[in-house]
């Protein structure tokens, strides 16, 4: 399949699951906000893997699995009628790790940014300080202008 189309494809599942979940159409208590990252689909749509997340911790993350487990085929019956695909994918939930670790990997290096020269000459200033010394300095000057 072109991959572009591939492409296409995979954004629209993942937005039309996350709407199905969002508007209340899945029933199942377990399934509470996801996050879908991303999804693998076979080359001839039958299998799909959807990788989530959500901010849970580890039992909610195996009911919500179980969950979505047990909602894959409403799932997917759900994508084949809305996007008239000739195969209905099979929906299997992965957890995805990968994600997490790329949102640590973030953290630090924005920690590890080198400062700007106001941070590395005034540590303790931050933008509330400046934004109000700013404020005091323009009532003053006003005050000063009416006397």
């Amino acid at each position: 399949m072109n991959p572009i189309r591939m492409k296409k494809l995979e954004s629209e599942i993942i937005r039309l699951i996350s709407s199905a979940i969002l508007e209340g159409k899945v029933k199942d208590p377990r399934v509470f906000l996801p996050s879908f990252h991303r999804i693998e689909i076979s080359e001839d749509l039958r299998y799909a893997k959807v990788y989530f997340t959500a901010l849970c911790n580890n039992n909610e993350r195996k009911k919500l699995t179980q969950g979505l487990v047990s909602c894959a085929g409403f799932l997917s019956s759900l994508v084949g009628k809305n996007l008239h695909l000739h195969t209905n994918p099979k929906f299997s939930f992965v957890w995805d790790n990968n994600y997490i670790k790329s949102l640590d990997v973030i953290r630090l290096i924005d920690e590890s940014a080198p400062k700007t020269l106001f941070e590395e000459l005034q540590p303790g200033a931050t933008d509330e300080d400046t934004t109000d010394t700013e404020e005091e300095e323009d009532s003053s000057r006003i005050d000063k202008e009416a006397e």
